[in-house]
């Protein structure tokens, strides 16, 4: 099922390929194994199914939108009206 895109904003990568479920219960053992996710997330569906390391290269070689830091710093996002125009180029459905 595909995501409903807000009209206009940024996309961090997680809101692009997905971003998998934890529970409280994954979490709590996370923290004490040191591994993985430490705090329970909803799990987001895909609005581009594809591998990080996919989207990545996508990106490097202008098949994906280029990446933005419109807040400095880390945060690396995508610009909504790109992904659309993404979405409408391959004939997807962007809801």
């Amino acid at each position: 099922m595909l995501q409903t895109l807000p009209t206009t904003g940024y996309l961090r990568l997680s809101q692009i390929i997905s971003q998998s479920e934890v529970t409280e219960e994954q979490a709590a053992s996370n923290c004490k194994t040191g591994k993985g996710p430490k705090r329970a997330r909803p799990g987001i569906p895909a609005v581009i199914p594809v591998s990080p390391a996919t989207w990545w290269a996508g990106a490097k070689t202008g098949r994906f939108p280029k990446d933005i830091k419109p807040f400095g710093g880390n945060t690396t996002m995508w610009r909504v009206e790109d992904i659309r125009a993404l979405l409408a180029q391959s004939g997807e459905n962007a809801a």
